[in-house]
């Protein structure tokens, strides 16, 4: 993740020396990412070896010309480490920071987290804590960030096999795309879903813009591959406020669960695929998930034999599409302020391959990263209904394009 900060605004030199002091003051009171893998990666040595600092300068252009077309490449140059190693190294640091000066004075500040101890929700910690200590304000809920979830999410042994295929199929080429659907865009499609008389509720902004992506990526993938009978969503959602009481909104931890929802091509009306159809789909998976649910999975080993279940099914998987997005709304990294002001946008390095992530908007929209085989994104490209609801596209990344090490 990338904040890029503005040198004009906030007030505050972006001082470099400062941010490392504050960081090694936020390790003190994250002490897991100070730490290190042990015993293949199933537990984090608190050992106080320390986290990754590095500063960089960007001699080739200002911080505005990069925000005029970011690419993933480029981003991922902003990096201090390789998102994605070809293996866990138990040496390798838990969190590294890279600090990029422009040669404008702006700053671009990138993190790289072992997604095993984080997630959003616990990196919205991590962050809210560093600016608050650079700021000179001291740490916030200093006590409530750590917690124990062991008492409801057991360890337990997964063991990988045949059934659970890291790689669905022969990906091919893949090319992603920024698009930003606005507030009222949104709002729209809210209130085309919602039906008083189905007794269904009013779908939320997130719901909403699933299916609407779901349904035009369905309708996108059917004339490259008409036998693609089933297609599935997944969505992840956040575990903190489902439990009863609830965990602290920001805890470190992975405490999250994907839920899936299925359109049959055959069983659902063919080719008459509609987002308005979707939505309930969309909407059951997520409400299924509540506090009794959650604690029968996760303490009887439930979820383990879900995903095992659902991993049969992909032995077929030439006859499966699956659509992954996880959402960010709501989490304010849009708030994120070092002393410098609130970051004038946030770049993503994901590798995104029938995935899509979503982040809030300026005006109360929300912007996707999505990316998809390059014939589906062609057919999307053209997709009128699709294009109706977007106030801007942009392409983040190109196929056949090789990433250069971010070391």
């Amino acid at each position: 993740m990338v904040f890029f900060y503005d040198s004009r605004a906030g007030g505050r030199h972006h001082d470099y020396d400062e941010l490392k002091d504050s960081l090694m003051k936020t390790l003190s009171i994250l002490y897991p990412l100070a730490g290190r893998m042990k015993d293949g990666s199933t537990t984090i040595e608190c050992n106080d070896e320390g986290a990754d600092f590095v500063r960089a300068n960007v001699t080739n252009c200002d911080l505005g010309e990069f925000l005029r077309h970011p690419k993933l490449e480029d981003i991922r140059r902003l990096l201090p480490l390789h998102p994605y190693p070809n293996a866990i190294d138990p040496a390798q640091p838990m969190l590294a920071v890279q600090m990029n000066r422009f040669r404008c004075g702006g700053t671009a500040v990138a993190f790289c987290i072992w997604h095993g101890l984080v997630d959003a929700s616990a990196m919205m910690g991590l962050f809210n804590t560093l600016a608050a200590i650079n700021r000179g304000e001291g740490p916030i809920n200093p006590g409530g960030l750590i917690v124990d979830t062991s008492p409801i999410f057991r360890p337990g042994n997964l063991v990988r096999s045949p059934l659970m295929p890291f790689s669905l199929n022969n990906r091919g080429k893949y090319s992603s795309k920024r698009f930003v659907f606005g507030k009222q865009d949104i709002e729209r499609l809210r209130n085309n879903y919602y039906h008083p008389s189905e007794h269904r509720r009013r779908p939320s902004r997130v719901e909403a813009l699933s299916a609407f992506i779901w349904a035009a990526v369905i309708r996108a993938i059917l004339p490259v591959n008409p036998n693609l009978k089933t297609h599935l969503l997944t969505n992840v959602v956040n575990l903190r406020k489902k439990l009863n009481p609830p965990f602290h909104s920001q805890c470190l931890g992975n405490i999250f669960q994907e839920v899936a929802a299925r359109w049959e091509s055959e069983a659902d009306g063919g080719e008459r695929v509609t987002a308005g159809f979707l939505v309930g789909r969309v909407a059951e998976a997520i409400d299924k998930v509540t506090d009794d649910t959650v604690r029968k999975m996760h303490t009887e080993d439930g979820y383990l034999e879900a995903i095992l279940g659902l991993s049969k099914a992909f032995q077929n998987a030439y006859e499966i599409n699956v659509l992954s997005i996880t959402s960010l709304c709501n989490i304010p990294f849009s708030q994120v302020d070092f002393g410098w002001g609130k970051p004038i946008w946030i770049g993503m390095g994901y590798t995104l391959e029938d995935f899509a992530v979503f982040l809030d908007a300026e005006d109360g929209g929300i912007e996707v990263l999505i990316g998809l085989a390059q014939e589906v994104m062609c057919n999307l490209d053209k997709d009128m209904e699709f294009n109706a609801y977007v106030s801007f596209s942009q392409i983040f990344s190109k196929p056949s394009c090789p990433l250069p090490s971010a070391l």
